[in-house]
């Protein structure tokens, strides 16, 4: 073997070595940090729209409380007539109370009870924004808007229930829906 080729071996046997060591290398630095919780009233709320009046035959119903994980939860009941489509065009409204914009989208979150064999399809907007068309296959569309400091935006709703709906059902609940109102501070 000649020099240059048992420089280039040795060479390459020591930078194989070095790559080596540094890969088994870790270094670990910890720094520490307090996080203090805080409480307020939230800067995005929803209240009832106008089509949210409670009489004595109750087409729609909004009410407020507080699930078992503590999370505030907003339930509105809307009564589809069977075989028409039935639109609330302001059941509730999304209100910022903060002093800057957000940027307020509807997400759909899944099927919470009942199923969707008699419901055709429920679709939303937001502020006339949509709409976000959910059926039992999924969701498509969107319903998004800004929402400026003190200002509300409307939400409308739309549901056909199925005309072939049996009888024996009427009055019952047949599906219940979960959609989030998220709120991002642009």
């Amino acid at each position: 073997m000649d020099t240059k080729t048992r420089i280039r071996i040795s060479f390459t046997a020591l930078l194989i070595l070095s790559l080596v060591a540094f890969a088994g290398a870790a270094i670990t630095i910890l720094n520490i940090t307090e996080w203090t919780v805080r409480a307020k009233y939230p800067p995005i709320v929803k209240v009832r729209g106008a089509d949210a009046v409670n009489t004595s035959y109750i087409y729609t119903r909004v009410t407020h409380g507080f699930a078992t994980d503590g999370t505030n939860r907003t339930y509105i009941t809307i009564t589809g007539f069977r075989g028409d489509p039935t639109k609330y065009d302001e059941i509730l409204k999304i209100c910022n109370l903060d002093n800057v914009s957000y940027d307020v989208s509807l997400v759909y979150n899944g099927t919470v009870t009942g199923g969707w064999t008699y419901v055709k399809w429920v679709k939303f907007w937001i502020a006339n924004q949509g709409p976000l068309t959910i059926t039992g296959t999924g969701s498509s569309g969107s319903a998004v808007t800004t929402i400026p400091a003190g200002q509300c935006a409307s939400v409308a709703v739309e549901v056909l229930v199925s005309g072939n709906l049996p009888d024996n059902m009427l009055g019952q609940d047949i599906l219940t829906i979960a959609i989030n109102v998220k709120s991002v501070k642009p």
